[in-house]
């Protein structure tokens, strides 16, 4: 299935690169490397001062596209950039540490043709470090399932971005990246699984490179500002008002800080995300019910109840005996008894 330059491939794979020249040999060889060849390797150059350039230009394959960008513009920018160069019917995303699996590029396309009503696709990942070495607990695994997807990409993002595939047609037509970076990636997923059907392929597609300068979103300021907007439009698209309390506990949700907000905070938005999806019927009801009550599960737990753990649990607005495990009565019970114990002594 060799491409012939002068003719459309199937696939390009989009590779933004600033500064990258410790990685990008090896991120390319990959691509190079794939067991699918109808594609196009397009590599934006984002005003890297490092050696870079150079080392893009030492390959010879004609399947590689460089394009540069007239100075350092950012990764919204640049991105866009490149859905303006795609050329394929679909667009792949490979980040310039990463590394992706031999088949990777066969797999997600076998994929979109087997399920052509599918706009995005990706999978897991295996972490490795700057050497490339496989880090302790390696696995990077994502949910799988379009409905379970769906449902958690309301409280995080469900996709490693050096896995994911699109369809070109549908990138366009909702206007690439927005402004939202450095998580325009997590708010263009949400964008998508709207209106489109998304999945993870239950398999390894990429090793996801760790190091000094891929610091998580949520540690910088304005990635929290962006995720917190971000929170705030799910709110809206659900005709809930994002007033700031409310946000707060959906945002607290994805940073996993459930000290965050108080128990009426979570009661109240859990009651009206459920009351939400019952109207609209966005998400499938029984398992997003189910969803709601182990977050509030959890939240019951981790901020340590005590003895109105039980009451709180069994709240009429959230329980269900369907939902509920032996596991979870148990250890509610148990924070219940250690917190009258407490007040004994």
């Amino acid at each position: 299935m060799k491409n012939e330059f002068s003719m459309l491939p199937k696939i390009t794979v989009c590779m933004a690169a600033y500064n990258a020249a410790g990685y990008i040999n090896e991120s390319i060889q990959s691509i190079l490397d794939q067991t699918f060849e109808d594609f196009e390797l397009l590599i934006i150059n984002d005003g890297s001062t490092d050696q870079t350039l150079d080392i893009v230009n030492e390959f010879k394959d004609p399947r590689i596209r460089l394009v540069n960008n007239d100075k350092n513009r950012g990764l919204t920018y640049t991105r866009n950039v490149a859905l303006t160069e795609a050329r394929g019917e679909y667009i792949a995303i490979l980040d310039s540490d990463d590394v992706a699996v031999p088949n990777r590029l066969e797999l997600q396309y076998t994929f979109f043709q087997e399920h052509p009503d599918f706009a995005l696709c990706g999978g897991h990942g295996t972490v490795i470090d700057k050497t490339g070495k496989h880090v302790e607990d390696n696995r990077f695994i994502v949910p799988v399932g379009a409905d379970k997807i769906k449902m958690t990409l309301l409280f995080q993002n469900t996709f490693i971005n050096s896995t994911v595939m699109y369809k070109s047609a549908v990138l366009r037509e909702l206007n690439g990246y927005l402004d939202y970076a450095p998580a325009e990636d997590y708010e263009l997923f949400t964008r998508i699984s709207a209106k489109y059907q998304v999945n993870n392929l239950d398999c390894i597609l990429v090793k996801y490179r760790i190091h000094d300068n891929n610091i998580s979103i949520v540690q910088s300021e304005t990635g929290r500002e962006k995720v917190f907007a971000i929170k705030q439009n799910q709110l809206t698209q659900l005709q809930i008002e994002p007033d700031e309390r409310t946000s707060k506990a959906l945002f607290s949700l994805l940073e996993g800080d459930f000290n965050a907000s108080s128990f009426t905070d979570y009661l109240s938005l859990f009651t009206r995300l459920k009351t939400a999806n019952q109207s609209l019927k966005k998400y499938p009801q029984i398992p997003f019910e189910k969803v709601l009550f182990n977050y509030w599960f959890q939240i019951i737990y981790i901020k340590r109840a005590k003895m109105n753990a039980l009451s709180l649990l069994l709240n009429k607005n959230l329980f269900k005996w369907s939902f509920v495990s032996l596991r979870q009565l148990r250890k509610t019970f148990k924070l219940s008894i250690n917190g009258i114990g407490s007040i004994s002594k």
